[in-house]
């Protein structure tokens, strides 16, 4: 009886590694080079970046931004009620470039988060064809930009998601980063995006880019006010709205250090782990027991299985060490990573647990130091991908 199901569970982990093959294989990328648009018939641009309490970061983003020369571009800073010094590096960054303006918001609305009420304020104090959302700490190659946009054009796309390179200061973090992507990827798909049949997309915080005509069209953020996860649906939202949408691989010329350390790391998806299962924790148990199962119990049958057993339980193992270590390689982050996978999962695991007992035991989340109830939460649902509805009845 074990056998038949230790073989099946290998065929489950061939058929995963050639389903990530097969995604690396067709997610949009841009070309070295991208003939037929000079940088003077490029669109207007407008970079959003919402920041509250970014005194450590904001110059690095700024910086970075600063360096750009896309023609017709502005940059709108929106400087969400900070209380430390994020206000006077925006203001020394506006002495020094003319295309840099910020937006300053002193109270929240009541039902809205922080951050997505400055995504749409900067966003409707634009005037430009083409807005791009991104954080205070991103960086962005000049070269990168003008390829992106041309590729944007060229494709007749409404929105277009890049994803960076992610880099840490403490290595050890790139093990669970690693296993996060390799997750990400499995659960999200991001490369079925510019298929018009598929119910999915995926935008990602560090570079969403859109059309403004699309955008302001479907409402902007409004219907993703209490959305925690509203990079990622935006692109879903306005697929679902007729648009058109595409998802690159960005790592050549998009770089961010999402976060500094794992303490870091677990902190942070406190706010996001829940949202994607609706506020369920039947449905978020479901899926951290599928992410072991997958992930983690073959490690633990290493130890316990004898003969063919073993042999089998061996070449699941292999399997998901070659996933992994193609996440890796397309992520550019170290290969020493390998054999700290099951480690890595094993704190993902943790950390993703944690989260989803902090939300139950806070009843609501912490994001920005401003807390939302499971209540407010719950009253911004969206059907998850493959649960297709017209745009009236998404709330």
């Amino acid at each position: 009886m074990v056998m038949p199901v230790l073989i099946l569970f290998l065929f489950y982990h061939l058929a995963l590694l050639l389903w990530l093959i097969w995604g690396a294989w067709q997610l949009s990328q841009l070309p070295s080079e991208i003939p037929g648009t000079p940088s003077t018939t490029l669109p207007s641009l407008t970079i959003v970046v919402p920041a509250r309490n970014e005194e450590n970061t904001i110059s690095l983003g700024l910086t970075s931004l600063s360096s750009l020369s896309y023609p017709r571009l502005s940059i709108i800073v929106v400087n969400d009620r900070s209380e430390d010094a994020t206000g006077k590096h925006i203001a020394d960054f506006e002495k020094q470039d003319p295309r840099i303006r910020c937006e300053v918001v002193k109270q929240l609305p009541s039902d809205w988060l922080g951050k997505n009420h400055a995504l749409q304020l900067g966003a409707e104090s634009s005037e430009s064809e083409l807005i791009l959302f991104t954080d205070a700490d991103v960086e962005i190659d000049d070269d990168f930009l003008k390829r992106a946009v041309t590729f944007f054009q060229q494709k007749q796309l409404d929105h277009l998601a890049g994803i960076p390179r992610v880099v840490s200061t403490d290595p050890l973090l790139y093990s669970l980063l690693g296993v996060f992507g390799l997750a990400f990827s499995l659960a999200t798909r991001p490369w079925q995006g510019k298929d018009p049949k598929k119910d999915r997309a995926v935008g990602i915080g560090a570079f969403n880019l859109v059309r403004r005509t699309s955008y302001l069209a479907m409402g902007g953020h409004r219907e993703l006010k209490l959305r925690p996860d509203d990079d990622l649906k935006l692109a879903l939202l306005m697929k679902r709205h007729g648009f058109k949408t595409d998802c690159i691989k960005a790592v050549n010329g998009l770089q961010v250090e999402w976060y500094p350390n794992i303490p870091a790391l677990a902190r942070g998806l406190e706010k996001n782990i829940m949202t994607d299962f609706e506020y369920s924790f039947f449905k978020a148990f479901l899926a951290n027991s599928i992410f072991a199962v997958t992930f983690l119990l073959p490690f633990l049958l290493l130890f316990i299985m004898k003969g063919p057993a073993f042999v089998v339980t061996c070449i699941s193992v292999g399997l998901l060490l070659i996933a992994y270590l193609g996440q890796l390689r397309e992520a550019k982050m170290p290969l020493w990573c390998v054999p700290f996978f099951p480690l890595a999962t094993f704190l993902i695991l943790i950390i993703f647990s944690r989260a989803c007992f902090l939300t139950y035991f806070r009843k609501g989340v912490y994001w920005r130091d401003t807390f939302y109830s499971l209540e407010l939460l719950r009253s911004n649902i969206i059907p998850r991908p493959g649960r297709r509805r017209s745009p009236s009845t998404i709330k």
